[in-house]
């Protein structure tokens, strides 16, 4: 006997292309004052309301990642162009650095 599809099944299968990437559950964050801890809920239970502090949620943690990398990206230029090689840890890429040139 075949069961019937959940809604987020269904959704899955709709045609514009993240939804088949939707997560089972979203989570929401705490917000000062309203809600003091995080909620983890199934996305079929959740508010309209809910999404949208779940997408700010990830939209957060999505600018830190991208600092990180940035951060990382021009790290990796600068050693380059200090003539570090792919075996040369950071350490020895920046030893020669000096206090005036870590403050620019």
């Amino acid at each position: 006997m075949k069961t019937k599809p959940t809604l987020l099944e269904m959704l899955r299968k709709q045609p514009e292309m993240y939804l088949r990437d939707l997560p089972e559950t979203i989570r929401i964050p705490a917000l000062d004052g309203n809600r003091p801890d995080e909620v983890v809920r199934r996305l079929e239970d959740a508010t309209i309301d809910d999404v949208a502090f779940a997408i700010q949620g990830l939209e957060s943690e999505t600018r830190v990642i991208h600092r990180r990398l940035s951060g990382l990206r021009d790290l990796y230029e600068m050693a380059r162009k200090r003539g570090a090689l792919g075996m040369t840890t950071v350490a020895d890429a920046f030893a020669s650095i000096s206090t005036q040139e870590a403050g620019k």
